[in-house]
């Protein structure tokens, strides 16, 4: 375990066998506990809005989907970097999902987006019990009705990719009324999966790459200014007590 920060952020990375002991004591406390894939993008996200900060601070393991979060948090270990790189807690975490015969339940915005989380997940274990799923454009209900249908599965995890801020008043409003084990929480605009990078996916990430390295360039270059003028202020002060 590891406490970094990324733009302001506070972080804690975990070794995959690590992230397994904590999933397993998920599933033993009795009530829901969070993860999260968190990726540059929401971390640029995050550093402008603090809702969403308050967000991932809350989340009790926060995935790096991108190898430049271990980097900007100062963590260059070589296993840490091949496993975000190759989607290693996503991969050990189905097939836990699937060697326990844990059941999986399905939360989107619209159909389209639900379909497409149910074939990542099993792109990677065809055999992890979904046993329901359920789209928030398909009732005008509240979240009353959407949290009675996510109940009555009686699932042991529920996966979703809610749209932001959407996803950030779902949990804070029904995260204690929720009968599930874990929540899994993923971008709507992120694709769980890799094996099937196009050309166009790679040019988005190569683009949000350096946008992510200007923007903790300025970061640090405004923490270095506040740095050097809260010890000019201290200085200041003792001065005066002379």
């Amino acid at each position: 375990m590891r406490k970094t920060e990324v733009l302001g952020i506070p972080l804690t990375d975990y070794t995959i066998r690590e992230s397994m002991k904590m999933v397993d004591s998920f599933f033993k406390d009795g009530r829901v506990s969070t993860i999260a894939v968190i990726t540059m993008k929401g971390l640029l996200v995050a550093h402008e809005d603090e809702s969403i900060k308050e967000w991932i601070t809350k989340i009790e393991l926060a995935v790096p989907a991108d190898v430049e979060i271990l980097r900007a948090g100062d963590i260059a270990f070589h296993n840490r970097i091949r496993d975000v790189e190759n989607n290693v807690f996503v991969t050990e975490f189905f097939k836990r999902l699937a060697r326990q015969k844990k059941t999986v339940y399905l939360l989107s915005d619209n159909s389209a987006k639900l379909e497409k989380l149910k074939k990542e997940i099993l792109s990677y274990e065809e055999d992890i019990r979904i046993i329901g799923s359920f789209s928030l454009d398909s009732t005008d209900n509240g979240d009353d009705y959407v949290v009675n249908e996510i109940n009555m599965a009686f699932a042991d995890v529920l996966i979703s990719n809610l749209e932001s801020p959407g996803r950030e008043s779902f949990l804070a409003e029904n995260h204690m009324k929720l009968n599930v084990a874990i929540w899994m929480m993923v971008r709507a605009d992120v694709d769980l999966s890799e094996k099937e990078n196009g050309f166009w996916r790679k040019l988005n990430k190569q683009i949000l790459k350096k946008i992510f390295s200007a923007r903790l360039i300025r970061y640090h270059n405004a923490e270095q200014v506040r740095v050097v003028e809260n010890a000019e202020e201290e200085l200041a002060e003792e001065k005066k007590k002379v």
